[in-house]
């Protein structure tokens, strides 16, 4: 299943973003019916806050093709559905029903293009980056370094990695989703002097300025909700 990666704007406190998820926790029964009916196999939320604001990271794992299923998402009047839209709309000004898929996104790095498995802890982080000609470039590096690239990522249990470049008002920023196996390897993933490792931190730190020997995983961000079929 391909990834759907998006970042919205939070037009409100913390407090209604976790109002959101725990309203949908409550009405399980009535997610699980919605997502299941556009092909949604999983779908997580992330809140982050930024320099420029908050944000709220939905990364979904859903079945082509995904232009059907946005189409229907956009046009369906179902009660459950109007009312998720409607509180999108509320949070983050964007309107679903223009913008099925949320704010424009393009993966520009993905290490394996494997499905995530099931019961897989997932990561997702915003970046800021210094142009989208410098994340571009790295991406390029690791794709011209497939073998290295590769043995990189499974020497660290991580079996997909995916990037995704989204402009916004405030500079490009990048979105990075990792599944991790072995979630408690990140600190060996920051202190480990491996020449791959390290060239890709230091290309991680020149692109974004954060510091994976400090900061592994990158900028905090905090999982708030998650649906799996």
């Amino acid at each position: 299943m391909p990834l759907l990666v998006r970042a919205f704007p939070v037009h409100c406190d913390r407090a209604e973003v976790e109002r959101f998820a725990a309203e949908m926790r409550e009405r399980s029964e009535d997610a699980r019916r919605f997502y299941s009916g556009f092909g949604v196999h999983r779908e997580s939320w992330f809140y982050q806050e930024t320099p420029s604001g908050a944000l709220v990271i939905s990364v979904t794992d859903v079945a082509d093709p995904i232009e059907n299923a946005a189409r229907e998402y956009a046009q369906t009047t179902e009660h459950f559905a109007m009312w998720f839209k409607n509180r999108v709309l509320q949070l983050s000004g964007i309107d679903p029903n223009e913008q099925p898929l949320g704010p424009p996104t393009e993966m520009i790095f993905d290490s394996s293009g494997a499905d995530l498995p099931r019961d897989i802890t997932i990561s997702a982080r915003i970046y800021p980056v210094q142009s989208r000609e410098a994340i571009m470039e790295l991406a390029d590096e690791l794709r011209a370094q497939a073998a290295k690239t590769r043995a990189f990522y499974e020497g660290f249990g991580v079996p997909r990695e995916a990037w995704f470049l989204q402009p916004t008002s405030a500079g490009p920023i990048v979105i990075g989703v990792t599944a991790m196996a072995e979630p408690e390897r990140v600190q060996e993933y920051a202190e480990t002097e491996e020449p791959f490792a390290a060239w890709f931190k230091q290309r991680v730190a020149d692109v974004t300025g954060f510091d994976p020997n400090k900061t592994p995983l990158g900028p905090p961000s905090e999982l708030v909700f998650n649906f799996q079929a």
